[in-house]
């Protein structure tokens, strides 16, 4: 019974695609009630491939064309699965769709190679232990190939959501085309237990495939590559913010010092001791400023936390701030500098916006279970707008819109964490979790 069972062609070829494009799924965000769902619709995928092949058998008997539209049907008929049980765009889909169908026909292809070499037939119909293996173990030992030859050695070059549209479409394509050809030399009888129809094409149709998987990491490299050079350009844009900020720091020194310079002439020449009193307290009040001495154990953030302080002091803006910067400190002192001076001025620039007395801005970095948690929030009387999960700028120049955060972003996934922008209550949050204690990269 389970070899009748198995022997269905729509179970057998489900399993096989469905194989080969789990490795493409591992680490895409799931839905809820995931088990339930994907059950449920590999059962959907199962029945309408079924009729599909019936279809096919009434309208399109004994032709080629039947089994090149069997097999793209089946390709396509995999959408339900993976579109209804998990979290992803329509390029990724296709990214996924093209990639596992080009792994499952490179392990049939290969496979039809080796059996026609060791003198054996692939046979659509034998025993039971012949059936698991040429039609189920192998194409898990040929995924399994797959993703760690080439999925597992990419995955740091990028994400399916890094995938150029136009040339997972083009390898698409390509792999239809090259499955077309496929069955067009396969399946007529002269070419059946041939060189050609079982080394020449079968190696053709691998090479095809081989290309599709190849030129769609190739996209992801470029496009990763493309992302950290804008992200690159981004964070030298912001440097010139920093150091304009730190310029207006100095400026606020020397201007402090000056003022500092007339009150010590002054201060000669007044004789009475209460207006003297009066006086040198003024002094110690302007002098304050410079005694925002931190010791967080990370001397880039200490650095940073001194500089800012003296701002928001001469903007009368409410500073708080409980950090333990020694979580942070494996990350490289450039890194904590253009991420903590980022954070602090775009929350400057939305206090200032606020009446005075309503200017606060608070900062905590501490622990979150197995975490470092970098939580900033400031008042925010008007929300801004999002789009993406960024806020949308109100400036003028739109093609600025973002840099600032996304360069952000991109700090914080360089070391493997995560950001989350939020605005309610009158207030702007931004909450960032890195992983502890890490190498510096």
């Amino acid at each position: 019974m389970l070899y009748s069972f198995l022997e269905s062609f729509c179970i057998q070829f489900t399993f096989q695609l469905f194989i080969s494009e789990s490795i493409f799924l591992i680490d895409i965000p799931r839905k809820k009630h995931f088990v339930p769902r994907l059950v449920g619709f590999l059962i959907a995928q199962i029945f309408l491939g079924k009729l599909w092949e019936t279809t096919l058998t009434v309208i399109l008997p004994d032709s080629m064309l039947q089994y090149v539209c069997l097999y793209i049907g089946y390709a396509l008929l995999t959408i339900i699965p993976i579109s209804g049980s998990f979290d992803l765009e329509l390029r990724e889909l296709i990214f996924i769709l093209a990639g596992g169908y080009a792994t499952e026909h490179m392990t049939f292809a290969l496979s039809k190679i080796i059996l026609y070499l060791f003198h054996r037939q692939y046979t659509l119909y034998g025993s039971l232990p012949h059936l698991l293996i040429t039609r189920y173990i192998i194409y898990v030992m040929g995924a399994m190939a797959v993703y760690f030859l080439i999925i597992r050695t990419k995955k740091k070059s990028g994400e399916l959501g890094d995938s150029d549209f136009r040339i997972v479409v083009l390898a698409f394509i390509i792999m239809v085309f090259a499955i077309g050809f496929s069955v067009y030399w396969s399946y007529p009888e002269e070419y059946q237990g041939t060189r050609v129809g079982n080394i020449i094409c079968p190696a053709y149709s691998f090479l095809c495939c081989a290309l599709v998987l190849l030129m769609e990491y190739y996209v992801l490299r470029e496009n990763s590559m493309k992302r950290e050079q804008e992200m690159m350009e981004q964070l030298l844009k912001m440097s010139g913010t920093q150091q304009k900020s730190s310029k207006e720091a100095i400026d606020i020194i020397n201007m402090k010092c000056h003022d500092l310079k007339h009150q010590m002439k002054a201060l000669e020449k007044i004789e009475n001791d209460s207006s003297r009193k009066e006086y040198l307290q003024e002094i110690r009040e302007a002098v304050s400023i410079y005694d925002a001495t931190y010791h967080t154990g990370c001397s880039a953030l200490d650095y940073v936390l001194r500089e800012k302080t003296l701002i928001f002091n001469e903007r009368n803006i409410e500073f708080s701030c409980m950090v333990e910067g020694k979580m942070i400190s494996y990350m490289s002192s450039a890194d904590v500098y253009a991420l903590m001076g980022n954070a602090l001025d775009n929350a400057l620039e939305h206090v200032l916006k606020e009446k005075e007395g309503e200017r606060v801005i608070g900062l905590q970095i501490r622990h979150h279970y197995d975490m470092a948690l970098i939580h900033l929030e400031n008042r925010c009387s008007c929300a801004p707008e999002f789009k993406d999960g960024i806020p949308v700028t109100r400036k003028k120049d739109k093609t600025q819109h973002g840099f600032g955060v996304k360069s952000m972003i991109y700090i914080v996934q360089k070391y493997g964490g995560e950001v989350l922008i939020t605005a309610k209550n009158g207030k702007f949050n931004l909450d960032i979790l890195l992983p502890l204690y890490q190498k510096k990269k």
